[in-house]
């Protein structure tokens, strides 16, 4: 993100995407989150500790903040194809019943 100011209007929204991106390049203290987002420390360790509530920043043995396990489960969820998810048992059955070979 290059500039906070510069995006969508939802300025807390917009910080939480920042230090989600800053996280993106690997673990980081707080220190080093601070001068990655160049947010204010109070404001870097609320948004990263309320990330951490939801699951979307953890941190790992050093006590560093880390990309989360929510967003792993979120990004599984988003690679789902629904509708050949719900398709499939249909078109297994009409592979059964007609010996042909079916696709979505």
């Amino acid at each position: 993100m290059d500039s906070i100011e510069s995006g969508s209007g939802v300025g807390v929204l917009d910080k939480a995407a920042h230090v989600l991106s800053a996280l993106e390049g690997g673990p980081l203290t707080l220190a080093q989150l601070v001068s990655a987002t160049k947010l204010a420390r109070p404001t870097a360790h609320r948004l990263a500790v309320a990330l951490e509530y939801h699951r979307l920043v953890a941190r790992d043995m050093q006590g560093r903040f880390i990309l989360g396990p929510r967003l792993a489960e979120l990004s599984s969820a988003a690679g789902k194809d629904r509708l050949l998810a719900v398709a499939n048992p249909v078109l297994l059955a009409l592979r059964d019943h007609t010996g042909e070979s079916v696709q979505l």
